[in-house]
Order: structure tokens, then sequence, then C-alpha cells
């Protein structure tokens, strides 16, 4: 790039980036960006610090004596349950529920033991941790009772029925597998989220100069080649500066979430998102960067080629089917992040800019791996830039039929 070109190309740049920059729409997602992550951060456990507590129900035992027993271990788990008569008829319960009086009411049949059906009726039926409490509670007291009855001592039943301890801690890091799934999956969706956003508003961009014919009063001071730098620039520096605020303070919430979640009243052990370090902020920009620049410069050369906004629609469907598909293939990475489809899919450019940092943040790429496919990512950046800047250099001033495979190979072959 020469001394002129990289000038044009700064200015226009400069005029792209505060464009953006200065919309309330950029700002409010800035804003929104990190209270989303805190939401994420406090909304799980203060939902796992309150599970079912505090819930009343009522136990109708038909015959089976186990009424009590529920009623003490639901106690322990800060419900409020109450025994009423085994002749309380359903309607009655069914009353107090529309009263409000409680939240539901367990009928235990006199057969329980012998695998009759308990049933719960309240309006917290659907809640996941109601019925996952409620289950854990019934069934062991019933095994607790068959046991009596043959014999065993509730001593010994207690130490048979007692759950083993166990964990899913995910290589190399030690943190919970599951907490390092969710981190991979969300940082890879806001990947594809920012890179289709900004990649598309380059293509309207240029699509909206080159039907108003403001272009043509661009390319008359300026060359089409710097116009497309300095629009991709422009709208990537946008795109860098609002995820870096957004992965900065989300790794500041992590990093110190104790004081966050206490200052929500909440416990850190509901918290699933282990912290982000220096070098996981560092992967995702980069990779980020690359990735917008490489998808930037398809868009580019996509709006080059339309006259319209509505041929924009249609000829941009290759290009976001490439981002799509990567989206869908993110189970591949999270199932084995060492296994050969993951090997393969991050070190193809389409998909590395979004799957290369998720299997990173899940422990499943070595370094030679990323700096592989990092360096793989960098040619096919340069690749693609050059081609799109060809296409973008001819199709900006041509209006009229968007041109087929053949004139578009054509136009890359010009010098």
């Amino acid at each position: 790039m020469n001394v002129g070109v990289a000038r044009g190309a700064l200015v226009i740049a400069k005029r792209e980036f505060l464009e953006r920059v200065r919309t309330k729409w950029f700002v409010i997602m800035t804003v929104l960006g990190p209270i989303g992550m805190v939401a994420m951060i406090v909304i799980p456990a203060l939902l796992a610090s309150q599970g079912a507590a505090g819930a009343k129900i009522d136990i109708v035992d038909r015959g089976s004596k186990i009424a009590q027993p529920l009623a003490r271990e639901l106690e322990a788990l800060s419900w409020k349950p109450t025994v009423v008569a085994a002749d309380t008829r359903e309607e009655v319960e069914r009353a107090k529920v529309d009263k409000d009086a409680i939240d539901g009411f367990l009928t235990i049949p006199a057969d329980v033991l012998d695998h009759g059906e308990v049933i719960y009726v309240g309006n917290n039926a659907t809640n996941q941790v109601v019925s996952i409490e409620l289950r854990l509670a019934l069934n062991h007291v019933v095994q607790v009772k068959r046991g009596v009855d043959a014999g065993v001592s509730p001593e010994k039943l207690s130490a048979v029925l007692a759950p083993a301890n166990f964990a899913t801690p995910q290589l190399p890091q030690g943190n919970s597998g599951m907490a390092t799934f969710f981190l991979g999956f969300i940082v890879a969706f806001i990947l594809y989220f920012a890179t289709t956003l900004y990649g598309v508003n380059v293509m309207r961009s240029v699509v909206t100069e080159k039907s108003s014919r403001v272009v043509e009063l661009m390319a008359s001071a300026t060359k089409p080649s710097a116009m497309m730098f300095g629009k991709i620039a422009g709208v990537a520096g946008a795109g860098m500066v609002q995820l870096a605020i957004w992965l900065v303070i989300g790794a500041l919430a992590l990093t110190y979430r104790d004081a966050l979640l206490g200052a929500f009243g909440a416990s850190s052990a509901g918290s699933v998102l282990p912290p982000l370090g220096v070098a996981d902020v560092a992967v995702v920009l980069g990779f980020f960067l690359l990735g917008l620049l490489f998808y930037s410069s398809l868009y580019a050369a996509v709006g080059a080629m339309v006259s319209n906004e509505q041929d924009s629609q249609q000829a941009q469907l290759p290009v976001t089917m490439l981002l799509v598909i990567g989206m869908v293939s993110m189970n591949a990475i999270t199932s084995a992040p060492r296994g050969g489809a993951a090997s393969v899919m991050t070190m193809v450019p389409f998909w590395s800019p979004m799957l290369m940092p998720m299997r990173f943040l899940l422990g499943g790429a070595t370094a030679s791996e990323l700096l592989a496919s990092l360096a793989i990512l960098v040619v096919a950046t340069v690749v693609v830039v050059r081609g799109a800047a060809k296409i973008y250099r001819v199709g900006i001033l041509m209006y009229g039929k968007r041109p087929g495979l053949v004139e578009l190979v054509r136009w890359l072959r010009y010098r």
C-alpha cells in the first residue's frame, strides 16, 4: 500500500470510526454487553441460592405412613410442608392453591411402596428445582421405608444410600467442565454476533454510498482501494473497542465475582463461569480482529457487486452461510476439543475466528495449534483482502446487472 492510499484510507477510517462510536446504538450496546455479562454471573447464583426454599405444600398421605419423614426431609431444604388428613379431598386442596394459601399439594397413594404413583399439583409444578428436590426427597424416604420394613436399620440405609461425590474438572485449568463449556459457548456466540453485525454494517454502508452516488464523489478524491481499506479499518476499530470493553469488564466481573455476588446477597457457589485471564482476552481479541477483517472484506466485495439493498440480501447469503456453518458446528468443539473434527475446523479460516478461541478456552488447543491457526488466518485474510480490493475497485462504479462468476474471475485477474 503506497503512501497516498494509506493516507486516504486513514482519513476514511477515522470518519467511519467516529460515525459509529458516536451513535446512540453503539453506546447502548456497549453498556448492555457488560450488564448482560454481570447478569450471567449474578442470576444463576441467585437462582441456585434460592432453589425452592419457602415453598408451601400440603402432604396428603392416603395410608403409606411416609408423610412425616417426607415433611422432615423437605423442612431440611427450607420448604414449608404441612401434613393434612388422609381423607382430604382433592377439591379442597385445589381451592387452597387457587387462593394462594399454598403453592401445591402432594398426594401419596397407599401403595406407594409397591410403585404406586405419587402426584404433585401446584402453581410451581413447572419449576425444575421444585421437581428435582421433591423427587429426591420422596425417593429417599420411600427407599428408607422399604429398607426398614425389610428389617434394615435406618443408619445402615443412610450409609448405603448416601450419594457419591462427583465432579467434572476440565483439563488443563481444572475448572468445572460445565462452567468451561458455558464460558466457551458464550465467547463463541459473541464473536459470531459481533462479526456478523459489523460485517453486514460494512456491506450496507458500501451499498448506501453506491446507490446514492456518493461513492462517485469519493472515488474522484481517493482511490477505491483506500475507500475499502478505510471503511473496513474504521468499522473494525469500532468493533474492537466495543468487544474490548465487553471482555475487560467481563474479566473483572469474573475475577471479583465474590464481591459482586455479595452485593446482591448471593454466594459464589451458584456462579458457574470461570475467570478470564489476560491470555484468554488476548486470544479472543486477536482472532476477532482477524475474523472481522476477513469477513468485512467479503461483505465489502458483496456490497460493491450489487446496486441496491434488495440485491445485497441475496448476494450476501453465501458469506452468511459460512458464518452459520461455524455457529452450528460448535457442538463438534465442545464434545471433543482435542478431537479430529475440532482440530480441522479450527484451522479453516472461515471458522477459526469463532471456534479457535472457544477451543482454547476449553483447553483443547496447544500453543503450536493456536499459532498455526493464527498464521493460516493471517495469510487467508491477506489473500481475501487483496481479492476483495480488486472486486471493489471494479464493482464500486458499476451499476445494473449483478456480475456472474466468470465476470468476477475476470475482475480478480485485473492488475
